[in-house]
């Protein structure tokens, strides 16, 4: 995945760009407790377009934060979903956890290890929830640290998937298709 573009930075962040900037694509830094990420309106035929993506990582918990176009408690149409993926370790390809989880009210969801693409074993029953904030259009994911390994660092990669016309679903991804954010390390 490559990285996603992130547009809106942390004042800590903003103090230490000069030294984290690739050419071209402003980053938070690698040493960033928390990032923000803005995502274009460009899935515009669902509601539940990812426009904001917040990372907070800390000594205690991982929280993630998506904002929507127009979250709603009840869908229409077909079902919405929308898939975290963590990745934990620089020397390991791709995801390491992935939570999946409905985007209406009454939906469930799961925290699952991931190893080379796909969900390994049952569920996680460590502490982790998932919060909608229909009212704001926000969905906040938090998971202790320990449910994750203890990771020093960690970088997102957010899916969504609107089923409204099954035959014709409408993807959405936190910048480019299986792009990740910059790493960010526990504060």
């Amino acid at each position: 995945m490559r990285p996603a573009r992130p547009l809106r930075r942390s004042a800590v962040a903003a103090g230490l760009l000069a030294a984290a900037v690739v050419p071209g694509l402003p980053a938070a830094p690698a040493g960033a407790a928390e990032a923000t990420y803005d995502d274009p309106a460009d899935a515009t035929a669902s509601l539940t377009d990812i426009r904001t993506v917040a990372i907070k990582h800390t000594p205690a918990k991982l929280r993630v934060v998506v904002g929507f176009t127009d979250l709603r408690r009840r869908s229409e149409g077909g079902a919405a979903g929308l898939t975290i993926f963590i990745d934990t370790r620089k020397d390991r390809r791709g995801a390491d956890f992935g939570l999946t989880t409905g985007l209406q009210d009454g939906t469930d969801y799961q925290l699952l290890r991931i190893r080379r693409g796909h969900p390994v074993g049952a569920p996680l029953t460590c502490p982790h929830r998932v919060r909608l904030g229909f009212a704001g259009d926000r969905l906040a994911f938090d998971a202790v640290r320990s449910c994750l390994g203890e990771p020093g660092r960690v970088r997102i990669g957010v899916k969504m998937r609107d089923d409204f016309d099954p035959s014709h679903p409408v993807l959405d991804w936190l910048g480019e298709p299986r792009s990740w954010t910059r790493w960010v390390r526990s504060s």
